[in-house]
């Protein structure tokens, strides 16, 4: 333990308590927005893989099998990275397992169902449990010699795991918020503490009650305001789809990058997300929309903040148009989105999804109510969609092709 770079926070001080006082098989850990259950709980097998004398074989679990392997892999191989441990760590990353000691984590998605259920395990650990349904739960903890962990936001009033399982006797239950984990990131925690309803943000235009409850308490509380609510899974766009666009929204320090292809049949939107990272320079940007060859020839639609940018990806070769003045309408843009059959969203798209399931309409501070103004967050992915659906398929590029010409030099 002395010789581990091992920053101990709160949630893994008590799990730890927890474990050692032999009460319970199943542990509940329910939390807002970086209140560092994640890393809490990483933490906790870390030491245990490496205290222990026995030969384990642990479950890490998510929904989706993609969404895993973009969170809980990254962030187990990162936290073995930071705790010096990197070379005393067995790690395959084509099978996605990693060995400490005696004990090996497979991650797997609770969507592999043909692995899942041939899987016994001495513990499993479902992350963001709240993704998950009860039969899934209960198909590994039928298969558990040991113990279950569960972790989760509290977006929902009402849930399986608070009606079958916090309340058991065997359950250890913790709350947590952003105040227990004492390395957030300024920036994160500041975003968190401007939901909170303060005269400050008040004044600021910031504050959001409901998210302030689940980010910033913790609590349960249910996701209301939703702008998008005919939005679902699939595993690619299928083959008969042609219509096909991309769009782009950029970012650096805070926000992401967003890349996407939108594409459209039959009055439905399908999406597939190709970039969404921080820190991208332009020549990045440019590598990144050359990697897919067949896609080099779609027609880009960008934010017209960035003309700069945009002028430099067109010198690169590639069909990028700024979208005009007006074009970016929001409020149009959503509208006829919401008039859509149903948006469709590839399994690997985990931040476009994400985006889809926070994307709310600001709320009355005094009345309560929702006003017809989208809160400007979870909204770089949804922004390139918007573009293209606005010029492309409202008809504003064919309308305005003199325009366009004249503003960019280039089509």
């Amino acid at each position: 333990m002395r010789e581990l770079n091992l920053n101990c926070t709160p949630v893994f001080a008590r799990a730890q308590k927890a474990f050692d006082s032999g009460r319970f098989n199943v542990y509940v850990f329910e939390g807002g927005s970086r209140s560092s259950k994640t890393y809490s709980i990483i933490q906790f097998f870390i030491v245990m893989a490496l205290t222990s004398t026995e030969r384990k074989r642990i479950a890490c679990c998510r929904k989706k099998g993609t969404w895993l392997l973009a969170t809980v892999w990254v962030d187990f191989k990162k936290i073995i990275t930071d705790m010096g441990l990197l070379g005393r760590v067995y790690i395959n990353n084509s099978k996605h397992i990693i060995r400490i000691k005696d004990w090996t984590f497979e991650f797997v998605g609770l969507d592999d169902t043909q692995r899942l259920h041939g899987l016994t395990c001495d513990a499993f650990w479902i992350n963001e449990a709240m993704e998950a349904n009860k039969n899934d739960f209960d198909q590994l903890e039928q298969r558990c010699k040991d113990f279950a962990i569960l972790d989760y936001n509290p977006s929902a009033e009402e849930h399986w795991i608070y009606d079958n399982v916090c309340h058991r006797p065997d359950c250890y239950f913790d709350h947590s918020t952003m105040l227990d984990n004492p390395f957030i990131p300024a920036n994160m925690k500041r975003k968190i503490l401007s939901y909170e309803p303060t005269e400050e943000n008040y004044a600021n235009g910031t504050v959001d009650i409901r998210k302030w409850k689940i980010y910033g308490l913790g609590e349960r509380a249910k996701l209301e305001g939703l702008i998008f609510d005919k939005v679902s899974l699939i595993d690619s766009i299928p083959f008969f789809v042609k219509r096909k666009w991309r769009g782009l929204d950029f970012g650096f320090t805070n926000d992401p990058t967003a890349i996407e292809t939108v594409a459209f049949h039959d009055n439905c939107l399908y999406i597939d997300e190709e970039c969404y990272d921080t820190h991208m320079t332009t020549p990045d940007i440019i590598a990144r929309l050359k990697e897919q060859e067949e896609a080099r020839t779609r027609r880009i639609w960008a934010d017209n903040a960035e003309q700069r940018e945009v002028t430099e990806i067109q010198n690169a070769g590639l069909p990028i148009v700024s979208t005009m003045k007006g074009a970016g309408s929001i409020l149009f843009g959503i509208d006829f989105m919401q008039g859509l059959k149903h948006i469709y969203v590839t399994e690997k798209s985990f931040n476009v999804k994400k985006e889809f399931d926070n994307y709310t309409w600001k709320q009355d501070p005094k009345t309560g109510k929702f006003i017809n103004v989208p809160v400007d967050n979870y909204n770089h992915a949804i922004d390139g969609i918007r573009y293209v659906c606005y010029m492309e398929l409202l008809g504003h590029a064919n309308r305005n092709m003199r325009q366009i010409k004249r503003y960019n030099g280039y089509f």
